[in-house]
């Protein structure tokens, strides 16, 4: 009950972080976009991308850190788990030094890589460099979000984080209200809120891990080699998730126009919102699997990862199946300030499915990913994941040159692959490597499944009463639909007991305040 009532304050936290995320991507995306115009826009996103192929470098380091800083602090081996955090403190400080002078090397040469307008080079090339400059921050910082992790408190980075996102807000609306409008002025927000995430992050670990300050006598190479070498498949399963969905603009960039990157960046917005909601999850999850792991071994991973898919399905369905019915509407109140016809909303919207349909297959299998680094058995996920990777890649490929999808071909050949990946033999795996059934997971998944399409046919039904001729009547109408939502997902994923276990939580909380 104990480890419920906390995995539930934790999300409780993190979806406050999601509707903050939510609402900054909702006003902030159409209103850059209206001063900078769709080319200039996708850039900010690319360079994002970039910055996300270059800390691969780190991953095979910081990866499994928090696990090893987890499972060394919560067995009593609180040395050992200070020397895991300095040494990736340290480590990470050297790696971001090598990573800056090369992407000084690589900005400088940056118009030969990239498309860009004449107009834009400097521009584009300030906004790069910024993004890797801000890189520093979370990478350095990456050992400051291990004492919430260690210790169950995942809602102290939430707090953080929701600062961070506000005071970003805060400097863009002013930057590009004051000022002529630059495509930079993103990034350089985003540099100053990672530096207010990393001061928060520090004042977190203090408070939490009090003892755990940076000393250099704890160092120890030979911790870095057992984080290298269990890290290294994480490192090849964040290579396939970027070949899967990270060359998506880069790909729009080269083969199809700067104009459609933009088009697909705005269209990437909403979901991406929810996505970085589910790597909140992930940390909260993660966590209560590692902490499940240290004290009993593989018994209980099992009911804790199944409650976890129970709880993803119940926040995150809702949302979810309102974009897909309800999204093309929202698109044409979002973005009617712009110059998009009634054809490029269609576009649009059909994007940001398929985007979407990544992240629900993602959503209903976080937990899942969780258990192969809790029990320190990421190979076979790895490997599975990169011949997917290199699948889709090629797939991608052959339907650009030989086809005339388009930047749909980009969009929806991931999918595809990504549903058969991680919706079936990613489970599969995972339960045998617990000595389960095979189909010990996918019972649970498909009750997400089914669940999301009795809410689309629902919504569906509702949405045919409703009209949607401004912003106070759709957020009245969808606030209304949400809340069925809700109820029916209440209703409908968790069985009698664990109905009565929540219902107990929140009234003991209640009590307490």
């Amino acid at each position: 009950m104990k480890n419920k009532r906390a995995t539930l304050i934790n999300i409780f936290a993190a979806l406050i972080t999601l509707g903050v995320q939510m609402f900054i991507s909702f006003w902030l995306s159409p209103f850059v976009v209206g001063k900078l115009g769709e080319e200039a826009y996708g850039f900010i996103n690319l360079a994002n991308n970039f910055v996300s192929y270059a800390s691969l470098v780190s991953v095979a380091i910081n990866s499994m850190a928090c696990r090893y800083i987890s499972v060394e602090y919560n067995s009593g081996n609180k040395e050992k788990a200070k020397s895991y955090f300095c040494s990736v403190f340290i480590a990470n400080c050297f790696l971001y030094g090598l990573i800056l002078i090369i992407s000084i090397l690589f900005v400088w040469k940056l118009e030969y890589i990239v498309n860009i307008t004449a107009a834009l080079v400097f521009q584009v090339k300030l906004t790069f460099l910024l993004s890797f400059v801000n890189m520093g921050t979370s990478l350095i910082g990456t050992v400051y979000t291990a004492a919430a992790f260690t210790t169950g408190e995942m809602h102290y980075n939430s707090i953080v984080q929701i600062v961070s996102n506000v005071i970003k807000s805060i400097l863009i609306f002013t930057l590009f209200s004051f000022l002529p409008a630059k495509v930079y002025y993103l990034s350089l927000a985003t540099l100053i809120a990672g530096i207010v995430t990393l001061w928060g992050n520090y004042k977190v670990t203090k408070k939490l891990f009090v003892d755990f300050d940076i000393d250099r006598n704890y160092f120890d190479f030979n911790k870095l080699k057992v984080l290298l070498k269990s890290g290294f498949w994480v490192l090849i399963s964040n290579i396939s998730n970027l070949l899967l969905n990270g060359l998506d603009l880069l790909f729009s960039n080269w083969f199809i126009s700067s104009a459609i990157m933009g088009r697909l960046s705005l269209a990437k917005q909403i979901p991406l919102a929810l996505s970085n909601a589910l790597g909140v999850f992930s940390n909260i999850f993660s966590s209560a699997l590692t902490k499940v792991f240290a004290s009993d071994g593989n018994n209980k991973l099992v009911d804790e990862a199944n409650s976890q898919l129970k709880i993803l399905t119940m926040f995150f369905t809702v949302p979810y199946a309102g974009i897909i019915v309800f999204g093309y509407d929202f698109l044409k109140l979002w973005l009617s300030d712009t110059s998009y016809t009634g054809t490029q909303f269609v576009e649009i919207y059909i994007l940001m499915i398929l985007v979407l349909l990544d992240i629900i297959i993602s959503t209903y299998m976080y937990s899942i990913h969780s258990i192969f680094i809790a029990i320190d058995k990421v190979r076979i996920y790895s490997v599975v994941l990169l011949v997917s990777s290199i699948i889709s890649i090629a797939t991608t490929l052959i339907l650009l040159k030989c086809t005339g999808l388009g930047v749909y071909a980009i969009a929806g050949t991931s999918t595809v692959i990504l549903g058969f990946t991680h919706g079936v033999i990613v489970p599969a795996c995972a339960a045998k490597l617990l000595y389960r059934p095979v189909w010990t997971f996918w019972k649970t998944e498909f009750r997400s499944w089914g669940s999301l399409a009795a809410l689309c046919v629902i919504f569906s039904v509702v949405k045919n009463l409703m009209d949607f001729p401004n912003w106070i009547n759709f957020f009245i109408n969808i606030l209304i639909v949400g809340l069925i939502g809700y109820i029916l997902e209440f209703i409908l994923v968790f069985n009698k007991q664990e109905k009565k276990e929540i219902i107990s939580i929140m009234k003991l909380k209640l009590i307490r305040r």
